[in-house]
């Protein structure tokens, strides 16, 4: 918090002020050479504010009346300062100079006033009067100094960049939290030629694409393209365009100005583009981003530039886009809902991360770097069984690495003993099929939930084996658990 200006009291009888200026400077006191040295001093002072100090200055005495006024003070305020210097401020405020005073609220306080001011010339600047109180606590003088609305703004766009850097690092901090926790896999043929192509366009600046089905880790492949190339030591920001409502995209990417929407802060708020300078913004899910904003995105990308909502003026910015998305982009565009031009300079390099099933050297890679994480996570010691093993390398993952990293989590709690058995989550067919048949039970037939539950994935076994004419593995295969588990499951019914 800033420390309030502190009143200087002044002695009537000999008006020399009895506290210390500042430490340093002296008191003044009367008589002696200490005197001497304190108005050497002090004149030293006043030339220096008056001749290099780049805000206006205004003095009167405890009426009002103007008794000192810099040449910057008399320019800004439109009257010659040989004027000034005869002049009450309550006689500026009668003649509309400006259209109130800080002065007079200062003495009419006895407290520090500020305030907004815009004069007849139609300048405006912030006013700052404090008042000279006597040892009876009478205001015998004010001390006012005007900072002009361009220099205000200066200073809000001062910390308005400070601001900037401030968020830039907590999201550098949880980006460099969310690094040490990933762990790329690439065993797989189709992984080492993605990790070999990302080592090309890293260093670069152009627009990269990273296609893939959901799942499938393109927001980690977007960290890496960021890590590994030259604006590593700078910011970046993720955006998922489909998490964010239409009507506050734009803003969120390009900031705005006070005022410019019903809630807006006052002060305004620089965008993401801002924010991300010398660095990276990852924009998820482009294929979401309306037409209208893809509009405004492809004109920041060829001028590099940008305009706040409600702004006059473009801001020059310097970041790599990266994009992904699990949509059909060129279909999107024959279809109109989604920018031909946009597409083509956005996909200056196009990544396209393979599904799970289609690599499944990585399978169990993946899932020992999800039990490694487990394991520390919760101080255990645990390990993925033969069976295990065998069935994740059957199984299809629709869900890619999500649905793997998902299932690690689940069978580490539910699994007995400190083997991992694979179950995977039923599917919507299975469900469905569960579904009929229980509802067609009588539910007073049963002890409890296991026991109706139980019964009703006997009868769905039942179903797909009939279906699969008896053979045991197309059955374990179309349940997506492994056929000793099927065994068992079949060897218990019949007991």
């Amino acid at each position: 918090m800033q420390k309030a200006a502190p009143a200087i009291i002044i002695d009537k009888r000999t008006g020399q002020a009895e506290e210390e200026l500042e430490p340093g400077f002296g008191k003044l006191r009367s008589g002696g050479k200490d005197t001497m040295k304190a108005e050497y001093t002090a004149a030293q002072i006043l030339d220096a504010l008056v001749a290099h100090y780049h805000e206006s200055i205004f003095v009167t005495d405890g009426e009002g009346n103007i008794i000192f006024v810099n040449e910057l003070g008399a320019e800004r305020v439109g009257v010659p300062r040989e004027k000034l210097m005869h002049c009450n401020v309550r006689q500026l405020v009668e003649e509309g100079v400006y259209e109130r005073s800080t002065v007079l609220m200062a003495i009419e306080t006895k407290k520090e006033s500020v305030a907004t001011l815009t004069y007849k010339t139609k300048n405006s600047s912030v006013s700052r009067s404090v008042p000279v109180l006597d040892e009876d606590g009478n205001v015998i003088m004010t001390v006012t100094n005007n900072m002009s609305s361009e220099h205000s703004r200066e200073w809000e766009e001062i910390l308005d960049r400070e601001r900037a850097v401030t968020e830039r690092l907590q999201r550098e901090l949880d980006y460099l939290r969310l690094r040490d926790q990933s762990r790329l896999v690439a065993k797989s043929p189709a992984m080492k030629n993605v990790v070999e192509t990302i080592n090309v366009i890293a260093p670069t600046d152009g627009p990269v694409i990273v296609l893939g089905e959901s799942g499938t880790g393109k927001d980690m492949m977007a960290k890496m393209i960021h890590e590994r190339s030259d604006r590593a030591d700078h910011a970046y920001i993720s955006v998922n365009c489909a998490a964010i409502p239409e009507q506050l995209l734009e803003s969120e990417l390009f900031g705005y100005e006070g005022g410019a929407f019903t809630g807006a802060l006052a002060k305004g708020k620089i965008g993401l583009f801002e924010a991300a300078a010398g660095g990276t913004i990852f924009l998820d899910e482009i294929g979401e981003m309306p037409l209208a904003l893809q509009s405004k995105l492809l004109r920041a990308l060829e001028n590099k530039e940008i305009r706040r909502v409600g702004g006059i003026k473009n801001i020059p910015i310097d970041v790599r886009i990266i994009c992904a998305t699990n949509a059909d982009l060129h279909q999107m565009v024959k279809e109109k809902r989604f920018r031909e031009d946009l597409f083509y300079r956005l996909s200056v390099f196009l990544i396209h991360l393979p599904p799970l099933c289609e690599r499944r050297e990585d399978i169990i890679p993946l899932a020992e770097n999800f039990l490694k994480e487990l394991n520390e996570k919760y101080g255990a010691h645990k390990v993925l069984s033969e069976v295990a093993v065998d069935t994740m390398l059957k199984h299809r993952w629709p869900g890619n690495i999500r649905e793997l990293r998902n299932v690690m989590e689940r069978i580490f709690v539910v699994s007995p003993g400190n083997e991992l058995i694979f179950t995977p989550v039923p599917t919507a067919d299975y469900s469905q099929s569960v579904y009929e048949s229980v509802r067609q039970t009588d539910p007073e037939q049963y002890d409890s939930l296991r026991d109706y539950m139980a019964a009703a994935e006997r009868r769905y076994i039942q179903q797909v084996l009939d279906s699969c004419d008896g053979c045991v593995g197309k059955t374990a295969e179309r349940l997506g658990i492994h056929r000793s588990v099927l065994y068992r499951k079949l060897h218990k019914e019949k007991n």
